[in-house]
């Protein structure tokens, strides 16, 4: 009886080790699916990325190629060429990072060292104060219509990616054929009535609206303190349909102190210091359209000459749901001060101000000095590229990548295929300080 008791003993440890041991190895088996997922939603995310980082470094790769076709000067032509090797090894290092067993990478990535190698020897004639030869620039043409097309196709397929049409494992096409000819990356793609491409800012938000910051706002230096009260007033006065409705709501901290007043449809903003008008914003909609771009530029500066800014120049200009932006830019004589920006939205269903933004233009506009014109306009239009045609020219202030501000001959050109671009000529030294190339839309004026 009692070897009856031990062996049903024994029989019950076993019974619960083996338990025990199933329970571990299930937990186990538990934590190893959770690092398994866990790693696989590490690659998938780390892929992702890969491609929204190759989509971009392709973009500046294309753009930067055209404008190289263009380049005059060896100066600009360092540049870009410098801008094009970072990108090139910058877009290697995210196709590295996708999966080389679903997509053939191989075409793609001689392709980019190939581009690398070639812009560092355009970089060499550059340090050797040598421009481009005719041969040199059809190679750089060629380069940027391969170059484009794969933006093309790869933006097209961050698109799908985001929108769920897409995912790695169904890919499983090539991204360029054995003869260097870009082809679609999936079946998916063969269906898409308009590629994406690379979407250009608005120029009326730049180029040259990354207004360089001021520990104190230039506009703003020297200029006394105002009450809330008088504030209030000048807000009334650019937003007179709705002034009696107008009444204080807090104090804005920051760049540029101000005062800021609400009504039932409009936020406007006043400076503390000079009481100056610096933005203003309406929750309103626009309908149908009834007026015109003309017409929106006259009520735009009607609009700013009650404000209290006068010398402005409008330049550019973009139309989204029925709202016109104009972008004005300061002048001093005949010099454009671009840094000194103010937007102005106008809706072109009654002419209503949309929107209102004056902070370029406060923390930037001053009397410029230190400025010297040393080159001529026929001397700076004598180095632009003969393969284009000179439209207009004009001085111009411009912010440069380095915090300060470059003088410049603003020089609106026309390739023979009928492109615009804009060639910035140092008026000191003579050489390009930057390139930009126009799109012109239904809706207004693009750059890149």
């Amino acid at each position: 009886m009692e070897n009856n008791t031990v062996s049903n003993r024994a029989k019950a440890r076993i019974i619960m080790y083996v338990t025990a041991l199933i329970l571990v190895l299930a937990i186990f088996g538990i934590i190893q699916t959770v690092k398994s997922n866990k790693y696989e939603r590490e690659v998938l995310l780390t892929r992702q990325m890969a491609l929204v980082s190759l989509d971009e470094s392709l973009s500046d790769i294309s753009s930067n190629l055209e404008k190289t076709v263009y380049v005059s000067t060896s100066t600009m032509l360092s540049k870009l060429s410098s801008e094009l090797w970072r990108d090139t090894a910058s877009a290697k290092t995210s196709l590295s990072l996708l999966p080389s067993e679903d997509i053939s990478l191989d075409t793609v990535y001689k392709f980019l060292s190939q581009t690398g190698e070639f812009v560092m020897s355009l970089q060499r004639k550059s340090a050797e104060g040598e421009v481009l030869s005719s041969e040199e620039r059809e190679q750089i043409k060629e380069l940027y219509a391969l170059c484009s097309t794969l933006s093309e196709k790869i933006n097209q397929l961050c698109y799908e990616m985001q929108n769920g049409d897409f995912s790695f494992e169904n890919v499983s096409s090539t991204l360029l054929s054995d003869n260097s000819e870009a082809t679609v990356l999936s079946t998916e793609l063969d269906d898409t009535e308009q590629a994406m491409t690379d979407l250009p800012s608005l120029i009326y938000d730049g180029p040259f609206s990354e207004h360089l910051s001021q520990s104190e706002p230039e506009l703003l230096k020297g200029a006394q303190e105002v009450t809330q009260e008088q504030a209030l007033e000048t807000a009334k006065s650019i937003c007179p349909d709705e002034q009696d409705d107008l009444a204080y709501s807090y104090d804005e901290d920051g760049d540029i102190p101000c005062y800021v007043f609400k009504s039932e449809h409009y936020t406007v903003a006043v400076t503390k210091s000079g009481g100056y008008p610096c933005y203003m914003l309406s929750s309103l909609f626009a309908g149908e359209i009834a007026l015109s771009y003309d017409d929106a530029i006259a009520t735009a500066k009607e609009f700013l000459d009650n404000a209290g800014y006068s010398s402005l120049k409008e330049s550019y200009y973009y139309t989204n749901d029925g709202i016109c932006t104009i972008n004005f830019a300061a002048t001093d004589g005949e010099t454009v001060l671009y840094p000194d920006l103010i937007k102005v939205s106008v809706s072109l269903e009654d002419g209503q101000i949309m929107s209102f933004d004056a902070t370029g233009y406060i923390s930037n506009h001053t009397k410029r000095q230190g400025f010297s014109v040393l080159i001529s306009e026929s001397e700076a239009v004598s180095t632009i590229n003969g393969y284009l045609e000179i439209i207009s020219t004009q001085l111009c202030i411009i912010p440069t990548d380095y915090g300060s501000q470059q003088q410049c001959y603003e020089i609106h050109c026309v390739t023979s295929e009928g492109q615009e671009l804009l060639v910035y000529i140092d008026t000191e030294t003579g050489e390009e300080d930057n390139i930009l190339i126009l799109l012109y839309s239904d809706g207004g004026v693009l750059t890149k």
